[in-house]
């Protein structure tokens, strides 16, 4: 049973997001609340999947309230229901899971329902197999991935980073991609953490393959990984251990 906060000011928006998630079988409203202040209390005192969060609440910044919400559990999928679509580069380097845009489709509300179910389970999948051996983990130093056809032992030296997108995850080395059924919580558990650090849900960096770290807003940062054209974010929830391991107090 997934457990789902609705947080909006506006009633008929929380009774609409309640009627399209009661939907699913699987899906437990656990509340409704019109303020940030209410959801967190709740959070604290609950176990929630995932909060569907509206951004301009009454007196209050839903952005604000999302880091919060990550500060008080990690693993909450915070998925932001708005009909503001400018805030969607924010709510990327804050680690929000979905963005949907009012008015609700309920084709849109599934696809977000499926991603979340999907999620859970994989996190799930990754702890029940971690706490199943009782033997200490070996270190990863290599990866086994497909390529044309083949199985290949890519050496995670040679990992710029991983990323996860579309429910799988990305490997880039060697100026190639591959693709692996592997979580990041799976990988961030095996790999040598001398070379490899979080610097966001979505992704692992080499830090032997970071070229520039550049300031962004709030007080975060993007980085630029040697021979890529994109730029990895840095969220805030990750900012600390991130500065620590590369000794960044400027």
């Amino acid at each position: 049973m997934l457990n789902i906060l609705i947080v909006d000011d506006e009633k008929h928006i929380r009774e609409e997001l309640n009627y399209l998630l009661s939907k699913y079988e699987d899906i437990n409203i656990c509340a409704e609340v019109a303020t940030g202040k209410k959801a967190l209390e709740i959070t604290k005192r609950m176990k929630i999947d995932a909060v569907f969060l509206d951004i301009r609440l009454q007196n209050t910044n839903g952005m604000m309230i999302a880091r919060k919400l990550l500060e008080i559990n990690e693993e909450i999928l915070i998925v932001l229901a708005t009909a503001h679509q400018e805030y969607a580069i924010q709510s990327y380097e804050i680690d929000i899971f979905d963005y949907i845009l009012k008015p609700f489709s309920e084709g849109r509300i599934k696809k977000t329902v499926e991603r979340i179910r999907e999620k859970i389970k994989k996190e799930v999948r990754s702890t029940n197999e971690s706490e199943g051996q009782n033997v200490q983990k070996d270190v990863a130093n290599r990866i086994c991935v497909e390529n044309n056809g083949k199985i290949k032992l890519l050496d995670v030296k040679n990992v710029k980073l991983f990323e996860y997108r579309n429910n799988k995850t990305e490997i880039h080395a060697n100026k190639e991609v591959y693709y692996i059924n592997t979580t990041l919580k799976s990988l961030e558990e095996q790999l040598p953490s001398e070379n490899f650090i979080r610097t966001h849900r979505a992704y692992i960096v080499n830090i032997d393959y970071i070229d520039e770290i550049i300031p962004w807003f709030n007080y975060t940062y993007k980085l630029s990984i040697k021979d890529m054209d994109s730029e990895i974010p840095v969220s805030r929830n990750y900012m600390k251990k991130f500065k620590e391991r590369v000794n960044l107090y400027i």
